[in-house]
């Protein structure tokens, strides 16, 4: 796996892999510009609560669905980075189609990336090994 593409994986259709980091790629770019549509009805979830960082996106085969896993700065939950998403949901999904060419414009989901918390609590654990192993 790597580091900077996650999306990368040994597989035999390297299409999806591809279409994964050019929707990364879109929607990280849309994030850092902040140009989103206002909406009247949620004003306070249409724009970014926080820093978001888009860490994976994982389509499936037949390019239909797409998920978009994503992190939030230390100080922020994730869960209004959540209703932020999908205010924008269908603007980012008319985004994605734009900029991409493809036959079907997958349907985006987005889901908060639990795994940097976990590299936190096996970091806390290891911590006390550690010490004792310098000592």
């Amino acid at each position: 796996m790597d580091l900077f593409f996650p999306e990368k994986q040994n597989s035999k259709n390297k299409r999806p892999n591809k279409i994964a980091i050019r929707i990364r790629g879109c929607i990280a770019l849309a994030l850092l510009r902040g140009d989103f549509p206002v909406n009247l009805r949620a004003r306070a979830e249409s724009l970014p609560p926080c820093q978001i960082t888009i860490t994976y996106v994982d389509i499936s085969p037949d390019l239909r669905n797409a998920t978009i896993y994503f992190t939030t700065s230390a100080d922020a939950t994730g869960d209004a980075a959540l209703k932020f998403f999908e205010v924008q949901k269908y603007y980012l999904r008319n985004l994605i189609a734009k900029q991409i060419k493809l036959k079907f414009v997958p349907s985006i989901s987005f889901k908060i990336d639990e795994s940097v918390a976990n590299a936190k609590k096996i970091e806390n654990l290891l911590d006390p090994l550690r010490t004792s192993i310098v000592d």
